[in-house]
């Protein structure tokens, strides 16, 4: 499994263009903000103080969501090559069987979504530190970290899933094309989720991204929340509900309550994806 996974990141790597493209979406995210979105949000909070701060944290948290879709998705574009070159005929007669063959494919595409995602915190936080200064304690760095592992192992799981039907590149990169513009809506970073239709922001806390960007936005936001709110708590929850920082149903969800949504969609995804290989496996 070890000698596979391998494989599959090296080529992955080589393919330069194809790198570059999984991060796009996360990258045109990035670039809108900067561009279009940043001056407009901060004129709507212009009242509080350190807005600069708070939306650059906030998007810094949706842009992780996207990216951990983006790029676990051009991962698996391996998968679907092998599928379509028929080259897993081969690569199922090995000790692994498909079981095996299956897992190196999800553990290749962790990784990459995972580094990834510090590739773009790091490239974020840096220009955030230079025009803003913004800054993170360790401790952030270190919860957002395990966001990240947990984002990349779920869009996997998910991915995985959508690809199951799919047989042929051409197919797999028009799906691609619709994920990648989808996912900045989907995960409330075009536009905040309170400034989105009755219809759009059902959409959102339908998607199970949005609940992992509204986590990360948690940490990356609990000092500055915590000051700039301290004595108006009514005023913290609007914010945290008009920009995604907690999804609202009934009330304002808990953080162990999103943690124990992802984690149940996370179990369910998995096996979704593995229960076919391991019926194969079997026979």
């Amino acid at each position: 499994m070890l000698a596979l996974t391998k494989r599959h990141l090296l080529l992955y790597w080589r393919n330069r263009s194809g790198v570059l493209f999984s991060v796009l979406g996360a990258l045109i995210a990035f670039v809108l903000y900067l561009v279009f979105l940043k001056h407009s949000m901060q004129q709507q909070w212009r009242h509080l103080p350190a807005s600069a701060k708070l939306l650059d944290s906030w998007l810094i948290g949706g842009t992780l969501a996207i990216a951990s879709i983006t790029t676990t998705l051009s991962a698996l574009n391996q998968m679907v090559a092998d599928r379509e070159n028929q080259v897993q005929l081969d690569l199922r007669q090995t000790d692994g069987g498909p079981l095996r063959l299956t897992l190196s494919y999800f553990a290749s595409a962790t990784l990459i979504g995972f580094g990834m995602q510090i590739l773009l915190f790091g490239i974020m936080l840096g220009y955030f530190h230079v025009q803003d200064q913004l800054t993170m304690n360790w401790p952030q760095v270190g919860q957002l970290l395990g966001l990240m592992l947990l984002g990349a192992l779920l869009a996997t799981a998910l991915n995985a899933l959508l690809l199951q039907q799919i047989h042929r590149l051409s197919s797999l990169t028009s799906l691609s094309t619709v994920i990648g513009t989808a996912a900045g809506f989907l995960v409330g970073c075009y536009l905040p989720i309170g400034s989105l239709p009755h219809f759009a922001q059902l959409l959102v806390k339908l998607t199970p991204a949005s609940y992992l960007a509204a986590l990360s936005r948690q940490v990356l936001l609990q000092p500055q929340l915590h000051s700039t709110f301290a004595h108006h708590t009514g005023a913290r929850h609007h914010f945290e509900q008009q920009m995604g920082v907690r999804l609202h149903w009934t009330t304002l969800l808990t953080t162990q309550q999103m943690l124990l949504v992802l984690l149940a969609i996370l179990v369910i995804a998995y096996l979704g994806a593995l229960v076919p290989q391991l019926r194969r496996s079997h026979r």
